[in-house]
């Protein structure tokens, strides 16, 4: 009841469990079903007429493999192209580093062939701070403008912001005054981490501030917050409430880091946050958006943990991280669900693949140019190009609906 993996670079047995589909055992192993034929051979009556010693049969990925028609037959998974696939599933090039008390795990790609030599690294909780730290420390290194590096830091007690806002206080590239914590509530799900923001403000010696929804409503220069969830779901009504609120935070925090006299917000994005919406953006045909920076406006947002896997990220704190995971609500958003499927797939396909990609986004973003204009007939800012006559027409009616009263 095996399945052979057989490829120019040699064959392979996959043990297969009992009432297991062949495509089940693929998948289990990491062999797209899209990159093998899977057949068995049986010999052939007619050789004169056909030339052949035996006929080969093509066998579904839906059946088992203890299945009667397959009783006594070997099976094969044929790699379509003479690429090196076993390789990559690191049937002989698997390296695991264990340790006492690891909080997470990553796939790191070897030093000299890369994908084709992983390595299953175990963290602690203080080595994911420290890549924390070196991502946050290059993005300050490479600060915009001859100012002072002075931003808003979005916090909501979940795993990215919190390690984020440790990572920034541990910096030598900016000082701890100028890092100011600011926590936005009207986002049920969001709110439930008030507790574990305020605790993590605490431990770092540095005061939480707390916009609740009537300040953030009017720093938005929208209705009260209820009101404009209520819109938006006659307006999206298959939209994730995650669109909402982060649009909503974008403004809030902007408006608030203007009114403490500095024009920057920096956000916990980490790389399959990016990953994910440079591939959304590359398959409607547009570019990736600019990382880490992203000017919008007189506003600055960047990004500091935008090269830290979330999985790195949430190993630094995590509980928190699982109390963030517990509170959210369901996303039914199939695109949202689709992109962030293949970024978190990429790196245990390929392990370095994804960082590969990250940078040829950086590079296609930024040889073209500032995404962001200014909507002439509404008061905010959308990506140019992105959206057709209808979408900005609805858009525009939402932004009216939703606009604060003079």
């Amino acid at each position: 009841m095996d399945l052979l993996l057989e490829s120019n670079h040699g064959t392979y047995r996959l043990p297969a469990h009992p009432g297991e589909l062949i495509g089940q055992v693929l998948q289990r192993v990491g062999v797209p079903e899209s990159a093998v034929w899977t057949y068995y051979t049986e010999d052939h009556q007619d050789r004169a007429a056909r030339g052949r010693a035996r006929r080969v049969r093509f066998v579904p990925v839906t059946s088992r493999l203890d299945g009667h028609d397959l009783a006594g037959r070997t099976v094969y998974a044929r790699v379509t192209r003479n690429i090196n696939i076993p390789a990559l599933l690191g049937v002989e090039t698997t390296v695991v580093r264990a340790i006492e008390d690891p909080t997470t795990e990553w796939v790191f790609p070897g030093p000299r062939d890369g994908a084709f030599a992983r390595t299953i690294t175990q963290l602690t909780s203080e080595e994911c701070l420290q890549v924390v730290r070196q991502s946050v420390d290059g993005v300050l290194a490479a600060w915009p403008g001859d100012d002072r590096p002075r931003f808003v830091v979005g916090t909501s007690g979940g795993g990215d912001s919190n390690v984020l806002l440790s990572a920034l206080l541990d910096s030598d590239h900016v000082d701890a005054s100028d890092v100011i914590p600011v926590m936005m509530l009207g986002i049920p799900d969001w709110d439930t981490q008030i507790g574990n923001a305020q605790d993590l403000c605490a431990s770092l010696g540095v005061e939480l501030k707390v916009i609740q929804g009537p300040e953030a409503a009017e720093l938005a220069g929208t209705v009260e917050f209820d009101q404009v969830k209520r819109i938006f779901r006659e307006f999206y009504p298959d939209a994730d409430l995650e669109f909402l609120g982060t649009w909503l935070l974008r403004r809030v925090l902007g408006a608030y880091a203007k009114s403490v006299g500095c024009h920057s917000v920096a956000f916990g994005a980490n790389r399959e946050d990016i990953i994910s919406e440079g591939l959304a953006r590359i398959s409607r045909g547009f570019p990736p958006l600019p990382t880490p920076y992203r000017t919008i406006g007189d506003l600055t947002v960047l990004y500091p943990m935008y090269r830290v896997p979330k999985k790195i990220g949430d190993g630094a704190y995590p509980t928190y991280s699982l109390e963030n995971y517990e509170a959210r609500d369901a996303s039914f958003s199939a695109g949202r669900s689709l992109y962030y499927y293949l970024a978190y797939s990429l790196p245990v396909i390929a392990p370095g693949a994804d960082v590969t990609l990250l940078d040829g986004f950086e590079k296609l973003a930024a040889r073209s140019g500032d995404p962001y204009v200014k909507d002439p007939e509404a008061p905010e800012f959308y990506v140019a190009g992105a959206y057709d006559d209808a979408q900005l027409a609805r858009w525009r009616e939402f932004l009216s609906a939703v606009r604060r009263p003079a």
